[in-house]
């Protein structure tokens, strides 16, 4: 009887401890699991918080937007090529970069535009005096992209007026204006600034001439005019590149 009585109480015994073990087994994957559940949901928090705090530059051609890209064939002066506007931009480009990325001015032009023939010398002279060696500033790569408003034109008709007006700039196909629509362009001529970057840094044809981007601070500042109030594209060069990453 005795016998059996300690049996019993072993047998009790080693159930107890079976199942304690088994608790603590329970409870320490419990806890494991609890954590993995914390970390992962810290984890997700973390990027819900960065989804909804930080702002994506919308696309877009006032300023402090990023330019619309394109690709469009394009005449050097020698003959028509395929061309990638990205190609032209250095994404990591920033307001104190010490790299020599190039600044981009685009103009929007129609061959047979008044305006456009009158100012065609002269935006040609800016285009070899921002790239001159007594330009201080960073380098300004110039591209023209020619439009069909007034009446129909032709890539013959494109080629004849870059070399008439001596233009040494690439001079792209947008004769159907896909382009033009784009940038949110229905006159010219039509002027923008991009930074290297991609970002619009002055749009001559939007509603307040005279505003420029600050790539340091972020936002819209404004230029002055320096004959008329009116701000001119180099007027708008000048005063932009120097600001950021030209000093």
């Amino acid at each position: 009887m005795q016998q059996t009585i300690g049996l019993m109480h072993e047998n009790c015994f080693a159930k107890f401890s079976e199942n304690m073990n088994s608790m603590l087994v329970n409870q320490d994957a419990s806890a494991r699991s609890d954590a993995g559940l914390i970390v992962m949901s810290m984890f997700f928090a973390g990027i819900l918080i960065v989804a909804f705090t930080t702002s994506p530059i919308a696309s877009g051609t006032q300023v402090g937007e990023r330019a619309p890209i394109f690709s469009a064939d394009a005449y050097d002066g020698t003959s028509w090529k395929s061309f990638e506007f990205e190609d032209l931009l250095d994404l990591s480009w920033t307001w104190n970069s010490t790299e020599d990325s190039p600044w981009i001015a685009v103009e929007f032009l129609d061959t047979d535009c008044g305006y456009c023939k009158n100012s065609a010398t002269e935006v040609g002279q800016w285009s070899e005096m921002y790239t001159a060696e007594q330009w201080i500033g960073p380098d300004v790569i110039f591209i023209a992209i020619a439009v069909e408003f007034v009446a129909e034109s032709s890539r013959a008709e494109v080629v004849e007026f870059r070399t008439q007006y001596e233009n040494n700039f690439l001079y792209v196909d947008d004769l159907d204006i896909d382009i033009a629509k784009d940038w949110d362009v229905a006159s010219t001529p039509s002027y923008f600034l991009v930074q290297p970057d991609g970002i619009v840094a002055w749009n001559s044809g939007q509603a307040t001439n005279s505003l420029g981007w600050d790539a340091k601070e972020e936002k819209s500042i404004s230029l002055n005019g320096f004959d008329d109030g009116y701000v001119q594209l180099n007027e708008a060069i000048e005063q932009l590149t120097m600001r950021n990453g030209g000093e």
